[in-house]
């Protein structure tokens, strides 16, 4: 196991970097003119601003802020990548789907919306259930669960917990991301 995490800043925030490394105790160390040895408890204490575009173990560091600035979804919103719509369900004139009868009924808007309404009724009714009987809470991309003790952040996606937001978030970039 790496016992640091190797940080290359982007030229222009090498300065900047090196200025809060060497105001760690103890001092952050070099691993060569360009790369910094960051141990893990103090990696997410690095300043946003000077890790963006930064290489860390090898691969470009993306912050939640260069994600707004460019109108990219951050790690918790809903990716909708292979979604069946109504509309992308409906088969285009002339196709052979679209002579099918049955095929088309099977995936008519009104059908498939109607189908989308049932599930999202059906977990609804589940997930009030549990709360009701006080059951488990599932986490999930809404937001931390509510039985966290305070300045404990866990990860929707997996059982780790983390004791910052920043900290939790970029796990989530760098574990879970979809590609």
């Amino acid at each position: 196991m790496n016992e640091f995490i190797r940080v290359e800043p982007t030229p222009s925030q090498r300065r900047a970097f090196a200025g809060w490394a060497v105001a760690q105790r103890p001092k952050i160390r070099t691993l060569s003119p360009t790369e910094f040895a960051v141990p893990p408890h103090l990696f997410t204490d690095v300043p946003e601003q000077v890790l963006i575009g930064a290489l860390v173990d090898g691969h470009r560091y993306v912050s939640p802020v260069e994600d707004a600035a460019h109108g990219r979804p951050g790690p918790g919103a809903p990716d909708l990548l292979g979604v069946a719509t109504p509309a992308g369900l409906t088969p285009a004139p002339g196709s052979p789907e679209a002579d099918a009868p049955a095929m088309v009924s099977a995936t008519s808007p009104a059908t498939v919306q109607a189908a989308m309404t049932a599930a999202l009724v059906a977990t609804d009714v589940a997930t009030a259930n549990a709360a009701h009987n006080d059951g488990p809470v599932p986490v999930g991309d809404d937001g931390p669960r509510d039985d966290a003790p305070e300045g404990v952040f866990p990860c929707p996606e997996c059982t780790r917990e983390f004791t910052t937001e920043r900290g939790r978030d970029t796990h989530r970039r760098q574990a879970h991301r979809e590609e």
